[in-house]
């Protein structure tokens, strides 16, 4: 069947596009109404981005490859905050971003968003970009801004897609300390500290993984260690990868690592808090790839080496 060839457009509340035709069973789809947008292929959610305002935080979920497996978990009983792929500072200036009240789902700290274009390009890419505003408390004026872009491939021949992370943020008119619980190694630290930023809660069934880095360490020997990529090979197979860029704050980043609860991050304030001065900026990439086959570190490493080399 034919293929779309006028691709690039804005996505608006209800429009469904198809992506391309083949049969019932492998046609590929966006579909996109005013909270979220998701691809399917066939029946089968492949991703879907939640961005709905009264939530605040936007995320992914489900997050799954083609051959049906789900990597994503939303809102566990143990961390009912984790949001299958997300992102959240854990304190600006000591207010908490990252907990939520578990009556009310919602953080002290607000995260709002401001506004969302979605687009669809000519070689099928879903990019949905964001403005976003940091505020310490519902009735407070916001002391950061963030312009994030995300873009998503199509699967390839091989099952394997990625999603490019880009977020730039601002601090208004005072300076800002992001911050994080404090790790074992300072005053008051807790073997759990370090966490904050980009993040992926996993499904308890594919807790039987390995975690794998950059540097040859795996499991807890991976834990807290720096590296410029993390994958993550369940016992059934295929891969899904976190890559950091060389741009990036604290790189190459040290990697949290919940092994118990199935969760990974590249920790960007895990060394220490960042202070943002007034009108200072702060950019941070990431590259996440989900592949229906397990990938050696010879191909997660090449992958990296293309795109941390590209523009």
């Amino acid at each position: 069947m034919k293929i779309l060839q006028q691709l690039s457009f804005s996505l608006s509340t209800f429009l469904i596009a198809i992506l391309a035709e083949a049969s019932t069973e492998s046609k590929a789809w966006v579909v996109a109404d005013s909270n979220s947008i998701s691809y399917r292929i066939g029946e089968q959610v492949l991703w879907t981005y939640n961005h709905a305002k009264e939530e605040g935080k936007p995320y992914f979920h489900p997050l799954a490859n083609t051959t049906g497996t789900v990597f994503s978990d939303l809102r566990p009983k143990d961390h009912p905050w984790h949001r299958g792929l997300w992102f959240s500072w854990k304190y600006i200036n000591s207010v908490n971003y990252w907990e939520e009240d578990r009556e009310t789902g919602l953080s002290k700290g607000k995260t709002i968003i401001d506004s969302v274009e979605r687009r669809i390009s000519q070689d099928k890419t879903v990019t949905v970009s964001l403005k976003i505003s940091y505020a310490p408390s519902a009735d407070a004026p916001a002391v950061m801004k963030e312009f994030r872009t995300i873009a998503i491939t199509p699967p390839d021949e091989k099952g394997a897609y990625s999603i490019d992370w880009e977020s730039e943020y601002t601090a208004f008119d005072q300076d800002l300390l992001l911050d994080r619980t404090p790790i074992p190694s300072e005053p008051n630290g807790k073997e759990y500290g370090g966490y904050a930023g980009l993040s992926l809660r996993m499904t308890q069934g594919l807790r039987s993984g390995v975690y794998r880095s950059s540097e040859g360490l795996e499991g807890k020997a991976a834990k807290s260690q720096p590296a410029r990529w993390m994958s993550f090979t369940p016992a059934t197979g295929s891969s899904v990868v976190f890559m950091d860029h060389p741009s990036n704050l604290s790189y190459p980043t040290r990697w949290y690592l919940g092994l118990g609860m199935n969760y990974f991050s590249p920790a960007v304030l895990y060394n220490k808090p960042h202070e943002l001065k007034a009108h200072q900026k702060l950019s941070l990439k990431y590259k996440f790839l989900i592949s229906s086959k397990t990938l050696s570190s010879t191909e997660i490493e090449s992958n990296w080496k293309d795109w941390s080399q590209s523009r």
